[in-house]
């Protein structure tokens, strides 16, 4: 007979939780908000169309951070090493300002940019199909290998 007063404040306590939860609103369940007939609208900012990031040609969180973070480590060997010697980075020829995102290389300089170096490689996830990953002066770019595009922009990885 112990656990009858145990199971009376069981369901007690159960019928109490549920006459709460009937009371409250829930999330979906609370009308909309409405506005006096008076009160200007902003149609601009409702009706824009929200940008979306496609995940195939832009580079991914993960590389934004790995790329940069090789590059520091890379940096601070060459500054133990050559006691702060610095490289001039120049542009390739055939090109004669920094890219923006959304110019097209010619094929002839995209062939001859350099690639991202082999250990960078090994920790980076993998190219996504029909781009590269390519050096341009202190950036990095992404380019699409069959038109030539910069999909997007490293700006300042490189000194």
């Amino acid at each position: 007979m112990r656990g009858l007063p145990h199971a009376g404040l069981v369901l007690a306590l159960l019928a109490g939780i549920s006459a709460v939860q009937a009371q409250m609103p829930g999330p979906n369940l609370a009308p909309p908000p409405t506005l006096p007939a008076d009160a200007p609208q902003q149609t601009a900012l409702i009706t824009a169309a929200p940008e979306t990031v496609d995940d195939r040609i832009a580079f991914n969180s993960s590389e934004r951070w790995l790329i940069p973070t090789f590059y520091e480590r890379v940096r601070d060997k060459q500054k133990r090493a050559a006691r702060n010697k610095k490289y001039d980075r120049v542009l390739p020829a055939g090109l004669t300002a920094d890219p923006a995102k959304g110019d097209r290389l010619p094929m002839t300089v995209l062939s001859a940019l350099d690639r991202l170096p082999g250990p960078l490689l090994r920790e980076l996830p993998p190219a996504r199909p029909e781009t590269d990953r390519v050096l341009v002066g202190k950036n990095i770019l992404m380019v699409s290998t069959a038109s030539g595009e910069v999909l997007d922009i490293l700006p300042g990885i490189l000194y």
